[in-house]
This record gives C-alpha cells, sequence and structure tokens, in this order.
C-alpha cells in the first residue's frame, strides 16, 4: 500500500509516524504529495492532485479522504485495525466524510496537539 500524505502538515506527518509504528509487516509506504515525489511512483494516477486530502493506493484501487484513512489504519493490524476495517466500507467511510473534510480544512488549528 502506498499513501500520499501532506508533509507539511503536522497532523499529517503524526499519522504517518503513528502509522509507522504500529505497522510490524512494513506493507505501508508513505511518500508526500508535492509534485516531484508523486510522479516518481510507478503508478498512474487518474485524480486530481492530491494536495488536500490523503490517498492511499492499494491493489491498484485509489482512495482518498476518510476511506483511505480506515484502510491504512486496517492494515497496521490489532484491534485497532479490526474496527479501521469495518470503518473502511464503502457506505460507512462515505457517511463519515464529511466530518473528514472538516477536519482536514482545519487540520492547521489541530496541529497543536500533535507532535508530528
Amino acid at each position: 500500500m502506498i499513501v500520499l500524505f501532506d508533509n507539511n502538515c503536522v497532523v499529517c506527518r503524526s499519522f504517518k509516524n503513528w502509522v509507522i509504528r504500529r505497522d510490524n509487516k512494513k506493507n505501508i509506504k508513505f511518500i508526500p504529495n508535492d509534485f516531484e515525489s508523486v510522479n516518481n511512483i510507478d503508478i498512474e494516477l487518474e485524480i486530481e492532485f492530491p494536495i488536500n486530502t490523503i490517498v492511499c493506493i492499494d491493489k491498484s484501487e485509489i482512495y482518498k479522504g476518510s476511506r483511505a484513512i480506515f484502510l491504512t489504519v486496517s492494515k497496521t493490524g490489532g484491534i485497532i485495525g479490526l474496527i479501521s476495517l469495518f470503518f473502511s466500507i464503502s457506505i460507512i467511510s462515505f457517511l463519515l466524510q464529511p466530518g473528514y473534510l472538516i477536519f482536514a480544512k482545519y487540520r492547521g488549528k489541530f496541529a497543536r496537539f500533535f507532535d508530528g
């Protein structure tokens, strides 16, 4: 799995670091979503440049927003991974997407609560 994230965002870097600590199988690769880094991956993205949302690419499928978050966490295993797998179901992550969009829009205001 490849996850494209905003390396300039404290919240996003904190999420990346948290997932890396939990990813015992080393299945998840994080790539900053800057233009140069995205162009260097071997997968052709058919979406707008992923600047304001997290994107995960799993088995040639592309997921954005809340579903990308839950799918990424689900790969880390354990009870949190199992719960995240449930939340990654299409309809559930679709219902949670508005909350993700609000959080993503104001993520800079939450930066003081993270150590990224």
